[in-house]
């Protein structure tokens, strides 16, 4: 794959990091700050939100801006929200700095999506998109664990000192390599908005909220999942998921290498089938930690698989305002995994974390008749186009 597009994966590993890094060094900042820790959870939640929110409107804003120009001037942006953290004297500083993070973040990632699909042919827009989506996944796999790492060592400030120095280069390397990318001509919001009346674009992004809703009800909720069922140690989860995390990188490969090569409906439908067949298999894995490593790594990597080509599916349903839709898309993402976590809650409170599973598999299955349906009424529509 071409290297620019390892740059923006990159980039997108970078600011990856920052998002769920605070789950590892959430007892450290509520001590430094004096706040509890159900507190100093809310930097994640405020994080999700401003992402998910703020996202189309921040592409919408910048719409007219060259795409190169828009994702280094995000990145350094991202650098000064990073020391905004590292300086915080209270709790409110750093939720500040949490909304900088979050609005240049969901600049880099939708553009980092954008830049990928343009500056290769058509046929390898899955792959390069995949590609955006192994740097996520990397982000959670390595970057999580060493920013928690060093936080310990050094202090939780350092991690965020650590992320904004890796921003730089990146950012320099964006300005260096990249070639521009010209902005697609403007079209106003309100009638990108109007674009979500079309039903087959509206349940694609159902797909990505739905799957990650289905997602989130469990895996939100595995450490406990692992210790009910299992009885394993804080130290053996750790590597379960650590496991996790590694089938998650090669899930964005597979997704995007199907996509280009099988097509996209063929690879949603498949890789949401596999996805939904894992989760319910969950609890019958538990008998020996050889099975369980078989799901999970089926579980994650067919968790992130079917994003590279609902995005490239997207693109090609409605290239007119693609930016815009790879945008709801991210944040479609974002919400589902709120909602996923909200109904994981709900059902522990009241039930066995097993049910999770049969409740998230079958929110799942929601997302393959999602997917069917925007599949069909494309396929209709484009027919009727044909003819």
């Amino acid at each position: 794959m071409d290297k620019k597009i390892w740059i923006l994966a990159i980039a997108s590993f970078v600011v990856g990091t920052v998002e769920l890094v605070i789950a590892g060094i959430i007892d450290m900042i509520a001590q430094d700050l004096n706040v509890s820790v159900g507190t100093a959870g809310q930097l994640i939640t405020v994080y999700s939100l401003v992402f998910a929110f703020g996202s189309p409107i921040l592409i919408t804003l910048t719409s007219k801006v060259e795409r190169r120009k828009l994702l280094t001037a995000a990145m350094l942006v991202f650098f000064a929200g990073n020391m905004i953290s590292i300086v915080s004297p209270n709790f409110t500083i750093l939720i500040i700095s949490r909304i900088i993070l979050a609005a240049s973040c969901s600049i880099i990632v939708v553009l980092s999506i954008v830049m990928a699909s343009s500056i290769v042919a058509p046929e390898l827009r899955g792959r390069a998109i995949g590609m955006i989506f192994m740097g996520i996944s990397a982000s959670l796999v390595l970057g999580v664990p060493l920013g928690t790492i060093i936080g310990e060592m050094w202090g939780w400030r350092s991690t965020f000192a650590l992320v904004g120095g890796l921003t730089l280069i990146v950012a320099w390397a964006v300005k260096r390599y990249l070639p521009q990318v010209a902005p697609r001509q403007g079209v106003p919001l309100s009638e990108q908005l109007r674009t979500l009346k079309d039903s087959r674009i509206l349940s694609a992004h159902f797909i990505s909220i739905l799957q990650m809703t289905g997602q989130f009800t469990i895996y939100a909720y595995i450490t406990p999942f692992l210790h009910e069922t299992m009885g394993l140690s804080t130290s053996i989860i750790s590597i379960v998921l650590f496991v996790y995390g590694l089938a998650g990188i090669a899930g964005g490969w597979i997704g995007g290498w199907s996509s280009d090569k099988l097509g996209n409906s063929k690879t949603i439908i498949v890789t949401l089938l596999l996805h939904a067949s894992a989760v319910f298999l969950l609890p019958y894995a538990t008998g020996s930690m050889f099975q369980l490593l078989i799901v999970v790594v089926v579980w994650c990597a067919f968790n992130m698989a079917p994003s590279p080509a609902i995005q490239s599916y997207l693109i090609q349903a409605a290239p007119e305002t693609s930016d815009i839709q790879l945008s709801f898309n991210t944040s479609s993402l974002h919400i589902g995994v709120a909602a996923g976590s909200i109904v994981g809650g709900l059902i522990v409170n009241h039930y066995s974390v097993t049910t999770n599973t049969w409740v998230g598999g079958l929110i799942i299955i929601l997302a393959i008749l999602s997917a069917i349906f925007s599949l069909r009424k494309n396929k209709a529509m484009t027919s009727t186009v044909s003819s």
